[in-house]
């Protein structure tokens, strides 16, 4: 998954004449190139930047699209706030958990999905809105839905 441009090494070297206020950008470009933040990737970027290792995992944290664990290629989040829900975000929810046969917070057993709910995606207007990956889906039916898990690269349902 690491290119020769995304490697640590080039990460900690652009990044380490800031310091601390490269903490973010690293963690994002370290995550981008791996997937998720392993401790051992959380431990060099600290040390490479010069900052705690409690404020190393503090950040990577606090953003819910940093993952601290290893999570599935495709992630399916759903919103799950009033006009979502309303819309009928249970309904995707319930495709979701049929269709790949995982709960929300769960990646499927190949480590092909992971799927979420989560709250609002800033798009209530065209409720019910999934996020896959960074593509944003909106006014979303069971069926739609099913079609672009088929059509998911990392599928071969």
């Amino acid at each position: 998954m690491n290119s020769p441009s995304n490697s640590l090494t080039d990460i900690l070297t652009r990044w380490s004449p800031v310091g601390r206020s490269g903490l973010l950008p690293a963690l994002i470009e370290a995550h981008e190139s791996r997937g998720w933040l392993s401790e051992e990737t959380l431990v060099d970027i600290a040390r490479g930047l010069n900052v705690p290792l409690a404020e190393g995992y503090g950040v990577a944290d606090f953003y819910a699209h940093l993952y601290t664990h290893p999570v599935g290629k495709t992630i399916i989040r759903v919103c799950d706030d009033v006009p979502c829900y309303l819309a009928g975000s249970e309904k995707i929810c319930a495709t979701i958990e049929n269709h790949l046969g995982i709960r929300a917070g769960e990646t499927t057993s190949d480590g092909k999905f992971t799927y979420e709910k989560v709250p609002c995606l800033g798009h209530c207007d065209h409720a019910p809105v999934v996020m896959i990956n960074h593509q944003v889906h909106e006014n979303l039916s069971e069926t739609e839905l099913e079609n672009l898990i088929l059509q998911s690269p990392t599928s071969n349902l």
